[in-house]
């Protein structure tokens, strides 16, 4: 697939453990992928300062989710503290939420999920606004509709890729190759469900 970044969760209670372990994905990537980490909100402001500079080495392109997601001044402290890009946005649904988090300079990467910031107007109201205060939009998952997000957007960066959709699901889903995704230029999101989907996985 040719994909060029890489994320990693890191929620080992001993901050000396994550970093052993990012060492060892640093070592296997080779160079070949620049690096993330995902804390997942599991710490607090001086918890993110002791991990944080032990995975300084690495060059990680961003650190995300250091903490709870509704403290924004906590965001806004471990971004003044550590020397890793922050990166946030994946349990904040509003733009407003977001206006707060770039006031604060708080985060480097916009990571709104698209599925739950209210659809496509919403994250691109949220994707303009970061890029107006210079930061880069990231969606969160569901790379086959975030892709039209960063598509249609100057700081559109980076969608995250998993290979999670089972096979018989959509028909011409998007494919990664060489590190990138082509945007379907067909109507609305450009994807159509296989002929028995619903019934198959209806709940």
């Amino acid at each position: 697939m040719g994909c060029r970044y890489y994320k990693m969760k890191i929620h080992h209670p001993d901050p000396r453990e994550n970093a052993k372990r990012v060492a060892a994905v640093h070592k296997a990537l080779a160079g070949k992928a620049q690096m993330m980490v995902d804390v997942n909100q599991r710490l607090d402001v001086l918890g993110n300062v002791r991990q944080a500079e032990l995975l300084e080495e690495f060059d990680l392109l961003w650190y995300e989710e250091p903490v709870l997601a509704d403290d924004l001044d906590g965001y806004a402290e471990v971004a003044r503290k550590i020397n890793i890009p922050i990166a946030a946005g994946e349990n904040h649904f509003t733009r407003w939420e977001f206006k707060q988090l770039f006031q604060r300079n708080a985060i480097a990467f916009a990571m709104p999920d698209v599925c739950r910031a209210c659809g496509f107007s919403e994250t691109l109201r949220i994707g303009k606004l970061a890029a107006a205060h210079g930061v880069q939009l990231t969606p969160h998952l569901i790379h086959e509709v975030s892709i039209h997000v960063v598509g249609a957007l100057a700081n559109g960066f980076l969608v995250e890729f998993m290979d999670w959709a089972p096979a018989d699901l959509w028909e011409d889903l998007p494919a990664c190759k060489d590190g990138q995704f082509r945007i379907p230029d067909r109507p609305g999101h450009g994807m159509t469900l296989t002929r028995g989907a619903i019934a198959k996985y209806r709940i």
